[in-house]
Order: structure tokens, then sequence, then C-alpha cells
């Protein structure tokens, strides 16, 4: 047995959190691109429920709030 088989390696997770109801999909629709102080970009996803709704970005789109 070899050490690979010990620790096997993770797939990375992809995916975003909904800009309106906070939820991690693993299946994001972008809904628009904005930009902070200092000229970060920011894009703005959604999920599947929220694709056809209007609302304020509840999402945390700062270094701080990344994970």
């Amino acid at each position: 047995m070899t050490l690979d088989h010990l620790f096997p390696q993770v797939p990375p997770v992809h995916g975003e959190h909904c800009c309106l109801c906070g939820r991690w999909t693993i299946a994001p629709v972008t809904v628009g691109y904005g930009s902070m102080s200092g000229g970060i970009g920011v894009t703005h996803h959604v999920c599947a429920e929220h694709v056809h709704t209007r609302g304020p970005c509840t999402a945390d789109h700062s270094e701080s709030g990344r994970s």
C-alpha cells in the first residue's frame, strides 16, 4: 500500500454562493457584474431557484468573506 491510498487527494469543490439566499450552489448562474472600491471586479451569481428573481445582493464579496 502506498501513501496515495492512505491520503487520497480530494477534488476541489466548484461553485459559488447565491447572492440572494446565500446558499452554496454547484451550478451558479451569472446575473451581473460590479466593482468594489479599489477597482476590484465582482461577479454576481445566483442559484437555479433565483434566476428570475430580483433583489439586493446579500453576499460578502470582500476578501475576508471568501473562504
